[in-house]
């Protein structure tokens, strides 16, 4: 494949819309039915081009969805979640944050779509976990230990693993409602604060460890 040191900013805006509506297509028709040649004549360019700077349309298809992937977990990545005040508001924030991304159109379209292709794509099936929720849980284990350190929340569990249940309490039933298409009468944030209130009667410490943490 081409490389990247070699693009001209013209090429670059090709390659640019190319890969944006490659994605599209992906999304809305699967793997599977989209065609290079039907591509090719909304967005111009070649075969010769795709396979150059691709691969071909598997390449071009994991290209598109990693570029998703990071569009979607950047706004998480770079939230800074409040130190201090209540611990439920941040993580009512938090949860809130990620939701709206998870429960994206888009974002349940991908999801659908690397269902169904995990086989062929195992590597890019990985990528979309650890982007799509590994990203996340790491940004919420850094707020975690913190709270532990401060006498917040109890000591003892892994940051990273009491971030992964949190999402697990707070996105994965929601996430499936809306991948079956649930009524919309649903409450998402009903579901969000009890996710919440679980998560903090289970790790807030009790007030023996608060003691000795002034201590």
């Amino acid at each position: 494949m081409q490389s990247l040191e070699h693009r001209t900013p013209k090429g670059e805006a090709r390659l640019e819309a190319l890969t944006a509506t490659a994605l599209e297509m992906f999304l809305n028709q699967g793997y599977e039915a989209v065609s290079l040649d039907e591509l090719i004549a909304r967005v111009g360019g070649s075969r010769r081009n795709i396979y150059s700077h691709f691969g071909g349309k598997e390449g071009l298809f994991i290209a598109a969805v990693t570029r998703m992937c990071e569009q979607l977990t950047a706004p998480i990545k770079s939230m800074k979640l409040p130190l201090s005040g209540d611990p439920a508001a941040a993580l009512m924030l938090f949860g809130k944050a990620v939701l709206d991304a998870v429960l994206l159109p888009r974002t349940l379209n991908l999801t659908r779509l690397m269902i169904a292709e995990s086989v062929r794509f195992p590597v890019l099936t990985q990528t979309l976990w650890r982007s799509g929720h590994e990203q996340p849980a790491i940004v919420l284990a850094e707020w975690i230990a913190h709270q532990q350190k401060k006498g917040v929340l109890r000591k003892g569990e892994p940051p990273l693993l009491l971030a992964r249940q949190f999402l697990d309490l707070a996105v994965a039933d929601a996430q499936l409602r809306a991948l079956i298409d649930t009524p919309a009468a649903f409450n998402y944030g009903k579901s969000l604060k009890a996710a919440v209130d679980t998560f903090l009667r289970g790790q807030a410490a009790d007030s023996t460890e608060i003691e000795a943490e002034k201590k």
